[in-house]
């Protein structure tokens, strides 16, 4: 008999959408793949942790219950999917208040940020927006990806890119020491008495990228509150028995939510990448459509639940 799963949490990028491609239009899931999705969010809550911002996942991700952004910074509680479209129709003049977009998907009923002291998120916010600045005008080959809180006051991350280069070794070889050097050098205008403390640059062995943050944070911490909220629903719903939960990732910021889950599976998108992962399995991206098949349909009753 097979362990029932009782919720999926999953990264984005280069998980559910090829990681070549960037932030821009054709970085959405595959329509056969987010059909099943659809599928299995009818059955538990899938939910979303990645270092992207909400106005990037909101509009990709209308599946989900629950979406983590920018790697645990600022999490959001949805109405569930099939429950949106009423929900939005009966509460049409709290519509912009409540976070809904306007076809009635993804009305918000909790948002919780990792930092609740306005005074450093604004510093830290304008440290951010300085180090993005620089690097933008100082290397015009690196793509810099601004991640603002839902209610676009923040800049809580920034992600340097440079997936789009052919050679990106060379690159990881040639230009992260200066990206990572102007990042320390950004670091050292906070001194200690200053209620700003040092943002967090989260570095990759094999990845074209490097991330910065207003806050230190990992999937490890985004998940432990993601499962925290799929606890409390639980009970709410009178759902009995032991949560046993999946998690999906590519890359080795997935590794402190592969260590917490009770069933980690690593996704392979790209070949030019091959990062370490604490997962117990993997499997290619292409594979991915068939492996949540299964689940639904050969394995349902051991181990997705049914409504």
């Amino acid at each position: 008999m097979q362990e029932q799963i009782t919720a999926i949490l999953s990264d984005y990028d280069g998980t559910l959408c090829p990681t070549n491609l960037l932030r821009s239009k054709d970085a959405a899931i595959p329509v056969g793949l987010e059909d099943i999705l659809w599928e299995v969010s009818k059955r538990i809550p899938f939910c979303i942790i990645s270092s992207k911002d909400y106005h990037f996942l909101r509009p990709r991700t209308k599946f989900a219950k629950i979406l983590s952004c920018i790697l645990g910074i600022e999490t959001l509680t949805l109405t569930s999917p099939n429950e949106r479209v009423m929900t939005c129709e009966n509460n049409k003049s709290n519509i912009l208040e409540a976070g809904c977009s306007s076809n009635g998907f993804n009305c918000i009923e909790d948002k919780h940020l990792m930092l609740d002291n306005s005074k450093a998120l604004r510093a830290k916010s304008g440290l951010l927006t300085n180090l993005a600045d620089s690097v933008r005008l100082r290397y015009e080959d690196v793509i810099v990806e601004r991640k603002f809180t839902s209610d676009k006051r923040i800049l809580a991350g920034v992600t340097f890119d440079y997936r789009h280069t052919e050679d990106w070794s060379s690159y990881k070889n040639s230009l992260e020491p200066f990206l990572k050097q102007m990042i320390r050098d950004t670091r050292s205008f906070s001194p200690s008495t200053s209620p700003v403390q040092l943002i967090y640059l989260q570095t990759y062995a094999r990845h074209p990228f490097l991330d910065v943050y207003i806050t230190k944070c990992d999937k490890g911490m985004a998940f432990d509150y993601v499962t925290s909220k799929i606890s409390t629903m639980a009970k709410k719903e009178n759902r009995k028995g032991q949560q046993k939960v999946m998690y999906l990732g590519d890359s080795e910021n997935d590794n402190p939510a592969f260590m917490k889950a009770d069933i980690s599976v690593g996704i392979r998108s790209d070949d030019r990448v091959n990062p370490k992962l604490y997962c117990e399995r993997v499997i290619k991206f292409d594979q991915l459509s068939i492996f949540l098949k299964k689940l639904i349909e050969i394995f349902s009753d051991d181990i997705l639940p049914t409504n």
